[in-house]
Parts: C-alpha cells; structure tokens; sequence
C-alpha cells in the first residue's frame, strides 16, 4: 500500500472512532431524555394494591339457620339467595298481629253502629224535647187565660226536666262511644304498624345479595346455627366497582389530574394491560392520615419522601377477575383525557 494511502487510513480511523461515539452518545442522550420525559409525562409507581366495597353482613332477625345456598368465594348475582332464617316463629307472630287487628277492626265497626244509633236517639230525644217546650208554652198561655188547671201547667214541667235529662244523656253516649273510637283508632293503628313489623321480620329470614358480588372466605355459618342481629358472618365483595389505590410521590403527582387515562398491570398477570382512569387524589399524605403520624421532634432533618394515593378506577376483564388486595403497577397518561 502506498505511503499516502496509509497516512490516509490512520487519519480516517480515529474520525470514525469519533463518529461512532459520538453517535453513541447522542443515542444515549436522547434515550435517556426520551426517558426522564417519558417518566415526566406518564408517571408510574409499583406501590399500588387493588381494592372493591365490601359489605359486611350480619342478619336482621335472631333466629336458627334453615338453610345456605352459597359457599366460600363463590360468585353471587344480585338477588340471589345466600341463606335462611327458620321462619316459624315469625309467621306466628304475624299471624297474631294480623288476629288482633281483625278483632280491632271489627269493634271498632260495633263502636260506629252503636254511634249511629245513639246520633238517631239523640235527634229523636232533641225532637221530643222540642215537642215538650213547645207544648208547655202552649199552655202556658192557656192557664194565663185561666183555661187549664195549674196542675197541667206542672205537669208538663216535669216532662220537661224528663226530655232535658234523656238529651243529657243521648250527648254523653255519643261522647263515650266516640272517645272510644278514637282509642279504638289509635290501637288499630299500632296494630297495623305491629303487622308491618311482623311482616318485614318474616322478609328478613331469607337474605338476598344486594348486588353482584363474591363471598368471602371467612364464610363460616352452618344450618342450625344461632344467629342475631349485629352478628358479623361474612361479607361480601362487591364486583360491580373496582379501583386501585396508587401512591404517587409528592414529585410525581404535579401533572396528574381527575380524568385521566391510566394503564394497570397486575403481578398476577404478567403481560395483561387494564384500563383504568384516574377518579381522585388524596388532599394528604398516607403518613398524614395514618393512626400515628411521624412527628419530627427529635430535630432529625432527614428529608423523607412522601406519597400521595391516587385513586384509579379499574374497567374489568372477564378474563382475568380481580381480586381485592393484589398488587398493582400504575402509569397515568398526563397528556391524554
């Protein structure tokens, strides 16, 4: 090779050299910017657990299991039959009540006919005495002309104070009878409240799901159990709502907003992408919310970090169940709505 050749070549090689880092470099630039930008404007965090509503059920009414028609982590749809008090007891005491109003509603209608009776002798004992008055003027008038004896006179005086009497006393039967009407009124309306009772215990012997929802493994009632009112015995998770608690750095959480579109994966299953979208962030900090917020009265000036939950609605897989309590890795689109 010609003297100028190899001059030509030693001098080319370290310019590529240069070339290929100086490309390099740019790469690495760039991809590290494309990075932090990234991490800037689609913020991540893997410190995010899934969770749903829970209801924790307990029964209405004491009593003796009859039956269960569920089991441990089974799927319920709304309105579905989960178990059942032994309703006899209930049905008894429905049946008394609704006795005992019959029996009320039926005096009380012995009560209005005998009112309406005592209202008819009244206007006639009114009429009577109208008749009396009315008489007793008329002679009146005819002993001033000396017509008839005085004895008439008194006499017709004491048919007064007779009819005035008998009226009295029609007035204080009508009183009585409708004195007992209205007590009659008021027991018959404490009976049909006491039915309505009886009726709506009796409905509660049998509990349906309140909407869809898995039953928890804590499901431990058993047919002939004792259960009462405020007896916690399972509860249910509910599957119509899912969300994610993500909890974001306080240097993170600067461009995220309510609305936001969110993309989920769960370490339960590796490689599936869930939909989600950002419904609230918290106005504290999970330190500052907890029982015992840390308190810096020791003069350690050692700068922790804190995070901020930010609460991401999760849009179901059939799939692919979610299961409150799994761990979760979210990432929020800032620039996407």
């Amino acid at each position: 090779m010609p003297p100028a050749n190899r001059t030509a070549n030693r001098t080319a090689q370290p310019r590529r050299t240069q070339l290929i880092a100086g490309g390099a470099i740019a790469l690495t630039a760039a991809g590290l910017a494309g990075y932090f930008a990234y991490n800037n404007y689609r913020p991540s965090t893997n410190d995010a657990y899934v969770h749903a509503y829970t209801v924790t059920v307990s029964p209405y009414v004491e009593g003796y299991i009859k039956s269960i028609h569920t089991e441990p982590n089974d799927f319920v749809k709304k309105g579905q039959l989960i178990y059942e008090i032994v309703p006899l007891p209930f049905q008894l005491s429905m049946a008394q009540q609704e006795h005992q109003l019959e029996a009320a509603i039926a005096q009380r209608a012995g009560l209005e006919d005998q009112l309406l009776k005592a209202r008819q002798a009244l206007n006639d004992q009114q009429a009577n005495q109208w008749i009396v008055d009315l008489n007793q003027q008329r002679y009146a008038y005819l002993q001033q002309q000396q017509v008839v004896a005085l004895e008439k006179e008194q006499e017709f005086e004491a048919t007064k104070l007779e009819a005035r009497a008998e009226v009295k006393s029609a007035k204080l039967e009508i009183s009585r009878l409708e004195k007992r009407i209205r007590e009659q009124e008021a027991n018959i309306k404490a009976l049909r409240a006491a039915v309505g009772n009886a009726r709506v215990n009796l409905n509660y012997t049998r509990y349906y799901a309140p909407m869809d929802a898995f039953v928890s493994n804590n499901f431990s009632i058993r047919v002939g159990q004792y259960v009462k009112p405020g007896q916690a015995m399972f509860m249910l998770v509910d599957n119509t709502q899912w969300w994610v608690d993500a909890n974001y750095l306080e240097s993170q959480i600067h461009r995220i907003r309510d609305g936001m579109p969110a993309r989920i994966r769960l370490d339960m299953y590796p490689g599936v992408v869930f939909e989600g979208r950002v419904i609230n962030i918290s106005q504290g900090s999970g330190a500052y919310y907890s029982l015992l917020p840390p308190q810096n009265a020791t003069g350690n000036w050692v700068k922790v970090p804190q995070r901020f939950p930010v609460r991401i609605r999760m849009e179901q897989n059939s799939r692919h169940p979610l299961r409150a309590g799994a761990t979760a890795h979210a990432t929020v689109n800032t620039l996407g709505r």
